[in-house]
């Protein structure tokens, strides 16, 4: 826990029973000094490569605490695991919205619109909200490890309408695996876990008033929704893909091929304090 941000009082309290579980675990399976210097080892090198978003993740550990944090909530759009892979400061995307740039092998991936209303708990629209995506690109790339896409690529800021409503344009999509090049790719090999997440988008929303939601949105028919590797899947969070091919509408879009939209209304949480979470 970073003392900084947790009050002594709550440090002093949660760390002993920490602890305890730590030192009735190494106990109960007589771990040995080897063992526990190859503990030691593994958790600098987690350190060293800045993974420890990840090792949480794929612990499941940080969709537990995701799911204390919002205990008992309801009437609002259900929240979600941040993930290690969040950029601060994406580009700020002007309307019509389009989070992504052409770039060698997106031709193979199918164009996706995502639109929606912000509104309150009580259904009024939240017109000042703002909106924050990313994603991968359509062969499964992160722009942080695919070299092919631009710097932010599926990756964008941008605000509601009047009426709280919004659109952006994306491609829709693939499963992918977690970064393995590193230790915490080893431990998976190791305990025979797989690394594979389902399909996604990730958002977070922010307005004046309302607490910040962070959640992601998923697909029917993934192969990977049911065995998330981080176990992050909510069923509230999996909206279906309508698929459109008519002319009509392709010139509408200005498109040449049949594209896919998407329907996510997004509820946020009143502040108790009146303001920004």
């Amino acid at each position: 826990m970073d003392s900084t941000r947790v009050s002594s009082e709550r440090l002093q309290k949660v760390l002993p029973d920490a602890l305890a579980a730590i030192q009735g675990v190494i106990e109960k399976h007589r771990v040995t000094e080897d063992e526990w210097s190859a503990v030691l080892a593994f958790l600098t090198e987690v350190a060293r490569r800045d993974e420890f978003v990840l090792l949480s993740d794929v612990t499941k550990t940080s969709v537990l605490v995701d799911a204390i944090s919002h205990e008992g909530e309801t009437g609002v759009t259900p929240s979600d695991v941040e993930g290690p892979l969040y950029r601060e400061q994406p580009p700020w995307r002007e309307k019509p919205v389009k989070i992504y740039e052409e770039y060698e092998g997106s031709e193979n991936g199918d164009v996706l619109f995502v639109r929606g209303r912000v509104t309150s708990a009580d259904g009024t629209p939240i017109r000042g909200a703002v909106l924050d995506i990313w994603q991968t690109g359509p062969d499964g790339g992160y722009d942080l490890w695919d070299e092919r896409q631009p710097d932010y690529n599926f990756r964008g800021r941008f605000g509601v309408e009047e009426d709280g409503g919004y659109e952006f344009q994306t491609m829709v999509p693939k499963p992918y695996t977690v970064p393995t090049e590193g230790p915490v790719g080893r431990l998976l090999e190791a305990i025979g876990q797989h690394p594979w997440r389902p399909a996604h988008i990730h958002f977070k929303v922010e307005a004046e008033g309302h607490e910040t939601l962070i959640t992601q949105v998923f697909f029917p028919d993934d192969p990977y929704l049911e065995n998330d590797t981080i176990g992050a899947v909510k069923s509230a969070l999996v909206r279906p893909l309508t698929r459109h091919e008519s002319e009509e509408e392709l010139t509408r879009r200005g498109l040449d091929a049949p594209f896919y939209t998407c329907e996510f209304d997004i509820t946020l949480k009143p502040a108790l304090s009146g303001g920004q979470a």
